[in-house]
């Protein structure tokens, strides 16, 4: 079988093309735990099962380290668009199928034909301002939101100096959050600049970068009014950087837009072992 590695800003994944029903069903959970161990697998940050759609141009499937299902990823779904768009798909325009809904990806190529890709990333929903949680004995003030996926967010002086790995978990399976949550550290460091962390559920350890969160971010960094909408605002993370804009439709509606690239790496064959 063979499976195609891509990354978005660090945020790696192995795509297979399930458009043939090759993998069934329910040998994807425990494959995906397999092919992402960095040691024994083709290591990953999950894997994307790409299905065929009748209401898109594909419908995509991602499954965590620890074999648990996403309902959407950022940073994966551009790394399907750029697949779809190697493999075939030579449009400008994608629309996407995930459990969070249908999502188009635009995309583009500057002038070293590096590809950003600017997915619709629809309304947000569930937010919740400036709440306080207690971790570890002391109380800390976030904010939640749901981007497909949900986040809740701090906002701190120095991303750096949080201990990412002792207070992170602690957040993650808070039983305020009954799906359990992704947990990101946001400092501001200009009028419309960040730098971020975050501790993915299902991966349970920090990523070089979230998609979703980064949007998460963004949102909530306009709606706490430490940034403007209708701007595009930068967010640093470890692996690169990715942006974030809130608009508003034409109904009146916040809707968030993410861009970054998505680049692929490499291919190949899973032995029969691995399957």
């Amino acid at each position: 079988m063979k499976f195609f590695k891509y990354h978005g800003t660090g945020n790696d994944f192995i795509i297979i093309d399930n458009r043939g029903g090759v993998v069934d069903e329910e040998v994807k959970p425990e494959l995906s735990r397999r092919l992402c161990n960095r040691h024994f697998g083709v290591g990953g940050d999950g894997v994307i099962f790409v299905e065929k759609s009748v209401k898109a141009d594909a419908r995509m499937r991602i499954f965590n380290p620890d074999a648990s299902e996403a309902e959407m990823c950022g940073n994966g779904i551009r790394c399907m668009a750029m697949f779809l768009y190697d493999k075939g798909m030579k449009h400008d325009r994608l629309r996407i199928e995930t459990m969070a809904g249908l999502l188009e990806i635009n995309l583009a190529f500057d002038d070293r034909g590096t590809a950003l890709l600017t997915v619709d990333m629809g309304s947000p929903t569930g937010v919740e301002l400036n709440r306080e949680l207690e971790v570890d004995g002391d109380l800390w003030t976030y904010s939640y939101v749901d981007t497909g996926v949900p986040h809740a967010v701090f906002f701190v002086p120095d991303v750096e100096a949080v201990d990412l790995m002792r207070f992170a978990p602690l957040i993650r399976h808070n039983p305020v959050f009954p799906r359990g949550v992704n947990v990101n550290f946001v400092e501001k460091t200009g009028d419309s600049s960040f730098k971020i962390r975050t501790y993915e559920r299902g991966v349970e350890g920090e990523t070089l970068a979230c998609g979703t969160g980064i949007t998460a971010s963004g949102a909530l960094a306009v709606y706490t009014g430490l940034a403007k909408d209708g701007v595009e605002l930068e967010f640093q993370a470890r692996g690169g950087t990715v942006y974030v804009r809130v608009e508003k439709d034409e109904k009146g509606m916040d809707r968030l837009f993410m861009t970054g690239p998505a680049v692929f790496v490499f291919e190949g064959d899973l032995s029969d072992t691995m399957l």
